[in-house]
């Protein structure tokens, strides 16, 4: 394959999986021609790793930490000036070592053969149920890529909804222009489950459900939605995370009581900015 491939990886205080994740990346059959990792101003020893020990890396460290948003605005701006392929994943994956031939090979076999326009394509996990490409509505970043060209037409992700929903709305954006996403289940990307992912099971009205437990979360969670929903006048997805907010809120009360006000105050707050439009970072909800 001559087409030039950048893989593009944002981090943030997760040196352990990075690590493993860039020796995945050196084990490829297909190796990747460029590798971006932004770090999202990590505290602990990820700057170090990967300058001593990855130096075929190009490292962008922010000073500080401005979101998943910001994170793959900047690694996707610095590959397109090279790339023809923008492969791009979370910290927190593993790669087989067929992994990154098996999508760009998947990507140019799928345009080839469907008369529809390509968007993007993405890597399965391990427990994929289906052995041919199938279409997917939305491509979150983890395991994703995109033609380069198709991004210069689209433009870059937005850094504005800071954390949480900017690969929704970029992947709203790219199907309002007619393009179309497929699984590729030949390239397995498969999420590491982190000890501490953010969310808790609670359960309302003998019904269970997980939800986002710190109250950063809920407010970029329900925000970014809003404003995106609105945005694209997808009336029917707003409604369902108002209800789902709703939920949300009575799993809270049900659970934590008073107590639980901190949350409810992120969640009220993060719907009526999302309504507002009003986006970026919110220092009073910055990740800790």
């Amino acid at each position: 394959m001559s087409e030039h491939v950048c893989v593009v990886i944002v981090t943030f205080n997760n040196q352990e999986m990075l690590k493993k994740l860039l020796d995945d990346l050196r084990m490829q059959t297909r190796m990747p021609d460029h590798v971006i990792v932004v770090d999202n101003a990590s505290r602990d020893h990820t700057e170090s790793i990967v300058r001593e020990d990855y130096p075929e890396v190009e490292y962008v460290k922010f000073s500080e930490n401005l979101g998943s948003a910001g994170g793959y605005h900047e690694g996707i701006r610095c590959a397109i000036e090279t790339a023809d392929f923008i492969y791009t994943l979370d910290d927190d994956v593993r790669l087989r070592p067929n992994t990154l031939h098996e999508i760009v090979h998947g990507f140019l076999m799928v345009e080839k053969s469907l008369s529809v326009k390509i968007g993007a394509v993405r890597s399965v996990g391990a427990r994929h149920p289906q052995s041919e490409p199938t279409p997917l509505a939305i491509c979150p970043w983890r395991g994703t890529l995109f033609r380069t060209s198709v991004v210069r037409e689209t433009g870059l992700p937005s850094p504005d909804y800071f954390l949480y929903g900017e690969d929704l709305e970029y992947s709203l954006r790219l199907a309002e222009r007619g393009y179309c996403f497929y699984w590729i289940p030949t390239s397995i990307c498969q999420e590491v489950k982190r000890t501490r992912d953010g969310k808790v099971e609670m359960g309302v009205f003998k019904k269970r459900g997980t939800r986002y437990q710190d109250p950063f979360r809920l407010y970029y969670a329900f925000r970014n939605e809003i404003s995106i929903y609105l945005n694209h006048c997808l009336f029917r997805k707003l409604l369902r995370t108002i209800l789902y907010a709703m939920k949300v809120v009575l799993m809270i009360l049900a659970k934590e009581g008073f107590s639980g006000r901190v949350a409810i105050g992120a969640i009220a707050a993060g719907m009526r900015d999302g309504f507002r439009g009003k986006l970026g970072e919110n220092r009073r909800y910055s990740p800790i």
